[in-house]
């Protein structure tokens, strides 16, 4: 446990490495901000994760924003490794009494497709707007979720809090103080994950928050 543990902060720290730190000016790339941002924006008391420029090329390893480190071939014979990688996980709600109603429904959409070579997809709504790398942790509390995004500010790791009996729904909750050299602090949140066959659209949620 303890092996695996120092492998996953080895290619974390190459992953620090890797980063070029450019980060385009705003308004140089397009951005999330033109499809999901609130109302309220402006007055959030952090930065949603679904703001974010989005890198010219969505694979690239190295790019604008960021950079994702060491691939690794992920624990698929564990639970939570084999129900990850069994479809599209996209954002339901976040658990956030920070947030605003508006905030709230402009998180909702995000999406991770991950891989068994240990890589992943992610985006909004119909769009993918990064890439990446992910690890699982077994050396804490609970399983962790470790995303390692081209997209710098998307960095975070995630404890799995539960899992559905059907598999097709997922608590996480947000753990800043795990790895604060890792990604922005952030501070923790819960959210609802589902599970989907497909890229999620706006009219698949216009019940929940009339969109």
């Amino acid at each position: 446990m303890k092996y695996l543990t120092l492998v996953i902060f080895c290619a974390l720290f190459l992953a620090s490495c890797q980063d070029n730190g450019s980060g385009a000016a705003s308004g140089e790339l397009e951005s999330t901000y033109q499809d999901v941002a609130s109302p309220d924006q402006d007055t959030a008391k952090y930065v949603p994760l679904y703001l974010h420029d989005i890198p010219s090329d969505v694979n690239a390893q190295v790019t604008e924003v960021g950079a994702y480190g060491q691939q690794m071939p992920p624990p698929l014979n564990r639970y939570e490794g084999q129900v990850l990688t069994k479809g599209i996980w996209v954002t339901e709600f976040y658990v956030d009494k920070f947030a605003s109603r508006a905030q709230k429904m402009a998180g909702t959409g995000q999406w991770l497709q991950f891989f068994g070579d240990g890589t992943f997809k992610g985006g909004h709504w119909q769009k993918q707007t990064h890439s990446g790398v992910w690890y699982l942790n077994y050396g804490t509390e609970k399983p962790t979720l470790i995303i390692d995004s081209n997209v710098d500010n998307l960095d975070a790791w995630w404890e799995i809090h539960g899992i559905t009996s059907s598999q097709d729904a997922m608590s996480w909750r947000r753990v800043p103080e795990a790895a604060p050299e890792f990604g922005p602090y952030r501070k923790s949140i819960m959210t609802k994950m589902m599970e989907l066959n497909d890229l999620p659209t706006k009219e698949q949620f216009a019940g929940q928050f009339k969109f």
